[in-house]
């Protein structure tokens, strides 16, 4: 939840979107959220009182300068000074980035069809409670 969401004391716009749009991509780069050790009002606290959350640039080196960079400028705690979504998009981290057909070629390329993979996870399922 983005910090102006928290504090409730000026209202809060499309910015907190974004703000949760940089934790989401923390959560995908880390496979967990922020802060997901500590209870929820510790968590809160932190939220308001911490720097905001990020990549660390030694730590995760496995990580792109730009993708990096993107979450940094989506987690300002200044709702002002955070992009809006048009700006985002401009961003190195998503100008280089390959078009669906290039995913869909290299992901989804040799996976049986959907009905396929359901009926095969029926079939698990059933087995399962068996």
């Amino acid at each position: 939840m983005a910090p102006e969401v928290m504090e409730q004391l000026h209202g809060y716009d499309f910015k907190a979107d974004i703000w949760s749009f940089g934790i989401t991509a923390l959560e995908l780069a880390h496979g967990h959220a922020p802060f997901s050790k500590y209870p929820p009002m510790k968590v809160l606290l932190m939220t308001l009182q911490s720097a905001p959350p990020g990549l660390d640039y030694e730590r995760d080196r496995k990580f792109s300068k730009s993708f990096k960079q993107m979450i940094a400028s989506c987690l300002v705690k200044d709702q002002s000074k955070r992009p809006t979504s048009k700006k985002l998009l401009k961003h190195s981290f998503f100008r280089q980035a390959r078009s669906s057909d290039y995913i869909a070629r290299t992901l989804l390329e040799g996976l049986p069809a959907l009905g396929d993979r359901i009926q095969a996870l029926k079939v698990q399922c059933d087995f399962f409670w068996i």
